[in-house]
């Protein structure tokens, strides 16, 4: 976490609060946070706008004139924009100061997030190595994405070079939604296979960005709300099972997605 549909839903609070303001000042609390040097951030920031964003997976990237600000999430980031009488949010980590009197925060209390600077989009994405993203991408691309891999269909959807902004949690409800054992090859899938797991990528991710990726308010009908030990799986009523791949903990019905 944040997975993409928390960091739409990021991409659209600063859409809201934070575009078109002028930026008087940046500070940084904590630089170890920074992905560029703490100088180069201000030169590219002070007295620009937020003049748009994009986001591609699991990164926002809001657009200066001519460079773009480049913002990942790790495990626990965060925005607030708020009032600058205020006390700044807990575990703020860079601050953005408006001519308006607000500011937006970029909060991060486990450290894994990263804020830096990029000359493009383009060139961003080539420089991560990203794949489509998960939420903007056709068919097409899925299909030529899918053949060009060979890992088991749970460390695929992982992969961000495969396809970008799908993590562990949303990676379970897809294949859970899609009936394919986590530990299927995902070259090995038939085309109706790939389409219905296209597909479902899809409604997930939308499902996500439309609960804002607050994973409490979720039906219990899916996966997520029973990742947990001695869970029943909401279709058939089998246990859930836990298992660890790349050391990561997933959830899957071994009833519903059976490995054949």
């Amino acid at each position: 976490m944040p997975e993409l549909p928390e960091v739409e839903t990021f991409k659209r609070y600063l859409d809201k609060t934070s575009l078109k303001q002028l930026i008087i000042d940046i500070k940084v609390v904590d630089n170890r946070i920074l992905n560029t040097e703490e100088a180069h951030l201000r030169k590219s920031l002070k007295g620009k706008r937020f003049e748009s964003s994009i986001r591609h997976g699991k990164y926002l990237l809001v657009y200066l004139k001519p460079r773009y600000l480049v913002m990942h999430f790790g495990m626990s980031g965060d925005l607030e924009y708020y009032d600058n009488k205020e006390e700044p949010p807990k575990f703020s980590k860079v601050i953005f100061q408006f001519n308006n009197g607000f500011n937006l925060a970029y909060i991060s209390i486990r450290m894994f997030g990263k804020v830096s600077v990029a000359n493009s989009i383009e060139e961003f994405i080539e420089d991560k190595k990203l794949g489509p993203d998960a939420y903007k991408m056709t068919l097409e691309e899925f299909q030529e994405a899918v053949k060009r891999r060979s890992a088991i269909a749970k460390n695929a959807l992982l992969n961000q070079s495969f396809i970008a902004g799908i993590g562990n949690i949303y990676s379970d409800e897809i294949l859970f939604r899609t009936k394919i054992h986590p530990k299927t090859n995902i070259n090995s899938l038939s085309d109706s296979q790939v389409k219905e797991l296209f597909v479902n990528i899809k409604e997930v991710l939308e499902y996500g960005i439309k609960k804002k990726g607050d994973l409490s308010t979720y039906s219990n009908k899916f996966l997520i709300p029973h990742r947990k030990k001695e869970e029943k799986c909401p279709i058939c009523n089998s246990n859930i099972t836990r298992f660890e791949i790349s050391g990561r903990h997933g959830f899957f019905c071994p009833s519903c997605q059976s490995k054949s």
